[in-house]
């Protein structure tokens, strides 16, 4: 074949396979017979596709193509310690290197989003995808789906009202986990105030699971009160006092709060202690993520445990995917968690 440029579909023309299974064999998919990936990596060798030229075929049943790149991470703030975020991160580095792939890591500070400003050090041309964890300002989302490179969310803004992004989104499935969580809390005994705790507005998930909070109070015919909820912008739970003026300033505290993640079930957790109220004792409480295993609360919190090592390979698997295949549309895809009961929610 004497064309300047090999194609995945001249690869699978000449194996009279679908371009889909071509691509898949290419990049190390799953499930994938053998017999299939080792014709599709010689074919390659022959025809000379792209950096398959050099492998010689006694070695092709043997290896993933690693066509190496960078990957721009653009992070809205350094996620704390106890966040899913570290957990995605670092799954997410150690994924891509497997296909010889880098992780550049932007900080992005609040001066650049809401100037639509790139980091300054970002180089467009250097990069071969963008990856935006904690990022849930609209049109700073719009302006990087813009940039014209393969774009991945792991969650994103809350904006019913507006069209689709541009983008590949990556979530945690959040409706559903937390309505099957709060449905066992509210089964196992009898409650009448529950409470919420976050910005429902904040992103996808939190909205969602507060839709999931109040299917469960709906079918156990619990009344719903605003009074047991804090749900401010979430700038203001980064405030170590917030919480504690809050709650201190609640006509009368429920028996339960949700929290939209382990990390406010933490700070409300400390921020009841402070006013002597002991969970299990005088207040339950769950969160969602199951990201406090790593500190003294381990084995006692009420959650949903979310696949985070996952997100980060699966993020991997669907951006490369991408960057062989551009002409595949974006992806909107949920990650299915594991409800934990634990002793947060149970009264002694």
């Amino acid at each position: 074949m004497n064309k300047e440029r090999v194609t995945i579909q001249d690869i699978a023309d000449a194996l009279g396979l679908s371009r889909t299974t071509v691509s898949k064999a290419l990049n190390g998919a799953p499930h994938m017979p053998e017999k299939t990936i080792n014709n599709v990596l010689e074919m390659a060798r022959k025809l000379n596709y792209k950096q398959f030229s050099y492998f010689n075929a006694a070695d092709a049943p043997s290896i993933i193509p690693k066509k190496g790149g960078t990957f721009a991470l653009f992070a809205n703030y350094i996620p704390e310690h106890f966040h899913i975020a570290t957990s995605i991160m670092a799954s997410l580095e150690q994924e891509m290197r497997k296909y010889g792939y880098s992780l550049t890591i932007y900080m992005l500070n609040p001066d650049d989003v809401q100037s639509l400003h790139l980091p300054e050090n970002f180089r467009l041309d250097q990069i071969d995808a963008i990856l935006c964890i904690e990022l849930f300002n609209k049109a700073y989302s719009e302006m990087v789906c813009s940039l014209g490179k393969p774009v991945l969310f792991f969650d994103s803004y809350y904006s019913p009202e507006s069209s689709p992004l541009n983008a590949n989104i990556l979530l945690m499935e959040s409706r559903c986990s937390t309505f099957r969580m709060m449905n066992e809390i509210l089964s196992a005994q009898p409650l009448s105030k529950v409470g919420f705790i976050g910005d429902v507005c904040h992103c996808i998930s939190f909205h969602e699971r507060y839709e999931g909070f109040l299917n469960a109070l709906n079918i156990r015919g619990i009344p719903f009160h605003e009074s047991y909820c804090i749900k401010d912008e979430d700038h203001y739970f980064q405030d170590p006092l917030f919480l504690y003026d809050a709650l201190g300033n609640m006509p009368e505290l429920p028996e339960l709060f949700f929290c939209a993640n382990d990390l406010l079930a933490w700070k409300t957790i400390a921020a009841l202690k402070q006013m002597g109220i002991q969970v299990s004792q005088d207040i339950l409480i769950c969160g969602f993520d199951d990201t406090l295993s790593l500190t003294p609360m381990d084995n006692t919190l009420t959650t949903v445990q979310t696949p985070s090592q996952e997100m980060g390979i699966l993020a991997t698997r669907i951006i490369l995917n991408q960057i062989e295949s551009p002409y595949l549309p974006p992806v909107t895809l949920y990650l299915n968690g594991k409800i934990k009961m634990r002793t947060s929610t149970l009264f002694r």
